[in-house]
């Protein structure tokens, strides 16, 4: 397929966005204070259940996890010559069409010639953890209430830290426009589109807290998710390495330039280079 159209892809669509905490650490801590007692007497091995006064909390935090949304479309519009075989009864000899004569001979069938002009359409959606670069349950957040903040300034001034993103934008920019590229047989391409309609960064609010049996000695973590007020199946602090803060433009920097290269080699070049570069510069 000819390549000439993919100078055409255009990147839209770049937001952060914050989802609703529909908790905030108060009630996050109080839900946990609820729930100690009987986190702890899951834990395999206990035959007691500890007493409330018995259990301190010693850590608490508040922090963001973040996911990617990628939403891609393309158009192809082309026209191809194709030859079509009709089948007709076996007596029939000859056939008159638009004042033409086509003779169906011994294979009880003539062919005609015609010009097909076709359109195709395609969606990919890619939603993905931030920090792993993996898929998850993600989803179902995009139905909840958010807004858009122009750099996580806005959202980090208190101290909030931020996990760190691992999965770069131009790296899934290209699997999304890699999917988009079919191929297809035409003599004329009359036109192709290839577009990112949304490169989505979203924040999810999470509330971790440990908790210490003292007599016991033993330890438990309990988080919540701040916008579906959910307790979370894994518990975990945060204590790898943190971004806690930047705008926009520096991080859809690198997707940008996709706008102005066809997916291929070079692409992967310039990605493989501007990743060293943003590890150096973190480190």
């Amino acid at each position: 397929m000819p390549g000439e159209g993919l100078s055409n892809i255009h990147i839209d669509g770049e937001k952060l966005l914050v989802l609703e905490d529909v908790l905030g650490i108060e009630k996050a801590k109080s839900l946990a204070n609820e729930y100690k007692v009987k986190a702890f007497g899951l834990l395999a091995g206990l035959l007691s259940r500890p007493k409330p006064e018995d259990i301190d909390i010693v850590y608490e935090e508040k922090r963001y996890d973040a996911f990617w949304r990628v939403l891609g479309n393309s158009s192809f519009e082309y026209k191809r010559r194709k030859t079509y075989r009709v089948p007709v009864e076996s007596m029939v000899k000859n056939i008159e069409i638009l004042q033409t004569n086509f003779s169906a001979g011994s294979s009880a069938s003539f062919e005609l010639e015609g010009i097909e002009h076709c359109q195709e359409q395609y969606r990919e959606e890619l939603i993905v953890n931030a920090q792993t670069g993996e898929n998850g349950d993600f989803a179902r957040y995009l139905s909840r209430p958010s807004h858009q903040v122009s750099t996580t300034e806005e959202i980090t001034q208190d101290g909030t830290p931020i996990v760190a993103l691992e999965a770069k934008p131009a790296f899934l920019v290209r699997k999304v426009v890699n999917s988009l590229i079919k191929p297809f047989q035409a003599d004329q391409i009359l036109d192709e589109q290839i577009g990112i309609s949304e490169l989505a960064l979203y924040f999810i609010p999470i509330y971790t807290f440990e908790f210490h049996w003292k007599t016991k000695d033993k330890r438990i973590t309990i988080s919540y998710d701040g916008t579906t007020g959910e307790l979370r199946p894994q518990a975990n602090k945060i204590t790898e390495r943190l971004r806690k803060s930047f705008s926009n433009d520096e991080i859809f920097e690198f997707g940008k330039e996709v706008a102005n290269f066809v997916p291929g080699g070079g692409l992967a070049m310039m990605v493989g280079k501007k990743a060293i570069e943003l590890t150096k510069k973190d480190s």
